[in-house]
C-alpha cells in the first residue's frame, strides 16, 4: 500500500495566484530592504535593533499584521510602530527615510545625531534613479508608435507605473526639502 513514487506521481495542483497578495508581500519585502539598506549606508551595525515607524495603506492589511513579527525580526526594527505619515514624521524628525512603494518608514537615530545627514546622499540617489525611470515612462507614453501599437492593457500599465513614479519622485522631493 506505499504510494506511488514521487518521480511518477502528477504535479500538485495549483490554487489561483492572488495578484494582490503578490503586491502586498513585494511591497513588504520591499520595506524590509530599504530599511536595511539605509541602516547599512547610514553606517548603522546590523546586529542593533532600533525603533521604526511605518504608515501607508498597506499597514492595516491583513498581510501586514500577520507578517509583521517577521519583519521587525528582518529588518532589526523593534519595535515596529505603525501610524501615519504625519505621526511618524513627528515621531521621528531625524531618522532615516526609507519609501518603498505606498509605504514610508522612518528608522529613529538613538545615539549619533549626525547621521541623517549621512541620508542625505542616500535620498539623493533614490531621487536620481526615480527621475530616471519616470524619464523613460515618460518617453515611452509620449512615443506616438508605442501610443498606436500597443495593447490597450500596455497602455495602461505604462501609464500607471508613470503616475507610480511620478508620486515617488514627488515624495522623495518633500523628503529631501525636510
Amino acid at each position: 500500500n506505499d504510494p506511488d513514487l514521487l518521480i511518477v506521481a502528477d504535479w500538485p495542483a495549483t490554487g489561483e495566484r492572488d495578484l494582490a497578495i503578490e503586491a502586498e508581500l513585494d511591497a513588504v519585502i520591499a520595506l524590509v530592504g530599504g530599511v536595511r539598506n539605509a541602516r547599512a549606508e547610514a553606517g548603522i551595525p546590523a546586529a542593533a535593533w532600533l525603533p521604526v515607524h511605518a504608515a501607508g495603506a498597506l499597514t492595516s492589511s491583513p498581510t501586514f499584521k500577520l507578517l509583521h513579527p517577521a519583519i521587525e525580526r528582518l529588518s532589526r526594527s523593534r519595535p515596529l510602530m505603525i501610524g501615519t505619515r504625519t505621526d511618524i514624521a513627528a515621531a521621528a524628525p531625524d531618522g532615516l527615510v526609507v519609501i518603498a512603494g505606498d509605504l514610508e518608514a522612518r528608522v529613529e537615530i538613538l545615539q549619533d545625531a549626525g547621521l541623517p545627514e549621512r541620508d542625505q546622499p542616500r535620498l539623493e540617489k533614490e531621487l536620481a534613479e526615480a527621475e530616471g525611470f519616470l524619464a523613460a515612462a515618460n518617453a515611452r507614453l509620449a512615443n506616438a508608435e508605442f501610443m498606436a501599437k500597443a495593447p490597450p492593457a500596455v497602455v495602461a500599465g505604462a501609464t500607471a507605473r508613470a503616475a507610480e513614479l511620478t508620486e515617488l519622485v514627488e515624495r522623495l522631493r518633500a523628503r529631501l526639502k525636510a
